[in-house]
């Protein structure tokens, strides 16, 4: 649904600015709301592949991805920096808006020398797989209003988190992960209040949608073997579990804008960690050779039920400056700092009480983000922006593992805006991420993982990414 819907946006975003240069302010409202509905739609339908470290997106925006989000907190030209900086809607002289559309194509592929159950035994299936981070297209939404002299308002739709792999019923990780996904809509409305004519203020409010679903394969030929049933064979017995779940949360962003010159500019924002409560249900299937069945009626475990898992998406802080060289140069900074500690396991709780839970431990460490950029205006209808930026990942080699095979990741990112008409841009940029090779190293030592077994390999990938942005005012 997602891939026919998300690309028709762009065709939309030309009815919408011809409203918009008529000034025909009723029927942008119409359009905008008909078109953010089907930006969520689009979010809701299709889960992003992580571009950002762990399981973050960053590019809320063209205005920053253009520049690798350098200087993203500290501009206010236009009102895609809104979803960065709560405080730039403070940079609106009546109304504008964008959308963006973002198209998300990655490579992904691993190769496993060790795979087995606990007791050696080799697992079977495909030790190498590739292409399990599937193509996503992501839309986003900003608006801004000015309300009086002094107040503004912003409304932001994005995805912020995200997650998405996919690997085959067989493979040799298949105790591991087999698809693992996460989508996220974020809708935030703020306020900016002009405190003083340099510094600027702003807060908001998090409205966060979540949904997850994760599968694996369970071995119930080897636990048939430890419980002694006597037809069970070690690896060779699969069923599945699924777990689907939904839960929405609640934080707040700030945000700060200051102008000490006429040509330095610096934000920051904070936005809050969200916890939620996911709760769904838990399908099981088992094996066709009975082996589930007689544990399931031995022990009364391996039955469907409710389940729920906590998750607690992180707070992020970010600083960003902008200095402009000349009326057509700009140079732009960012660093930001992301608490993924709140991510130290995966615990899925079973309604069911004969189940025990089931723990995937990550232990996952804070990280940094530092980004640096130009802006670039020959014309007054030209803007180009480029930027490289390094985001490095929480993850640690000790809980590395085939759901979230992530890695330190190098941007590089470019864009090309063209002025359209007097309230009309539209720009198109490209950014692509090296992320190098990463160890993954789970073994049955670890009690949590005696019977997923032991999985030791390598996992690389990297990632393209296009987007397609329209700004009006």
């Amino acid at each position: 649904m997602s891939k026919v819907l998300c690309p028709k946006l762009a065709w939309g975003w030309v009815v919408v600015a011809q409203a918009a240069n008529a000034k025909q302010l009723r029927t942008f409202a119409r359009v905008t709301l008909a078109w953010g509905g089907t930006a969520i739609v689009c979010l809701l339908n299709s889960a992003s592949p992580a571009s950002a470290a762990g399981y973050a997106l960053r590019e809320y925006s063209l205005s920053g991805m253009g520049s690798a989000f350098a200087g993203a907190s500290a501009q206010s030209d236009v009102p895609g920096f809104l979803s960065y900086n709560p405080a730039t809607s403070a940079g609106v002289t009546d109304w504008d808006a964008s959308f963006t559309i973002n198209g998300i194509y990655p490579t992904s592929e691993a190769s496993y020398i060790v795979a087995t159950n606990a007791f050696g035994t080799p697992t079977g299936g495909n030790a190498a797989p590739d292409g399990v981070i599937k193509d996503a297209f992501e839309p986003g939404l900003q608006l801004r209003y000015r309300l009086s002299p002094e107040v503004t308002a912003g409304l932001s739709v994005t995805a912020p988190w995200g997650l998405s792999t996919n690997y085959n019923d067989t493979w040799a990780g298949r105790y591991y992960a087999l698809e693992s996904k996460l989508i996220t809509v974020n809708t935030v409305p703020s306020l900016a209040f002009q405190a003083t004519p340099e510094l600027a203020v702003s807060a908001g409010l998090q409205i966060q949608y979540a949904k997850g679903t994760l599968s694996n394969a369970l071995d119930f030929g080897t636990i048939g073997s430890l419980f002694a049933v006597p037809f069970a064979l070690p690896t060779q017995q699969d069923g599945k579990a699924e777990f689907e779940a939904e839960d929405w949360g609640f934080g707040y962003i700030l945000g700060a804008l200051w102008h000490p010159s006429n040509e330095i500019s610096i934000g920051a924002s904070y936005r809050s960690e969200i916890r939620h409560d996911l709760r769904g249900e838990i399908d099981f299937t088992l094996d066709t050779a009975g082996v589930g069945a007689a544990l399931s009626g031995l022990s009364g475990a391996f039955v469907d039920s409710a389940g729920s898992t906590r998750l607690t998406t992180p707070a992020v802080a970010s600083l960003g400056a902008s200095v402009d060289l000349s009326p057509e140069l700009t140079l732009l900074g960012e660093a930001g700092y992301t608490w993924w500690s709140a991510f130290d396991e995966l615990r899925i709780r079973f309604a069911n009480p004969f189940q025990a839970d089931v723990v995937q431990n990550y232990n996952w460490k804070d990280a940094w983000f530092a980004s640096a950029g130009v802006r670039y205006r020959p014309t007054n209808k030209w803007t180009l922006r480029t930027g490289v930026a390094f985001d490095q990942s929480p993850t640690i080699d000790a809980s590395r593992d085939p759901r979230i095979p992530d890695a330190d990741r190098t941007w590089l990112a470019f864009s090309a805006g063209y002025e359209l008409s007097p309230g009309t841009s539209l720009e198109l940029g490209y950014g692509h991420l090296f992320i190098p090779e990463e160890p993954v190293n789970l073994t049955a030592a670890d009690p949590d993982n005696l019977i997923r077994g032991n999985l030791i390999g390598t996992t690389n990938s990297e990632v393209d990414v296009i987007t397609l942005q329209l700004t009006f005012r």
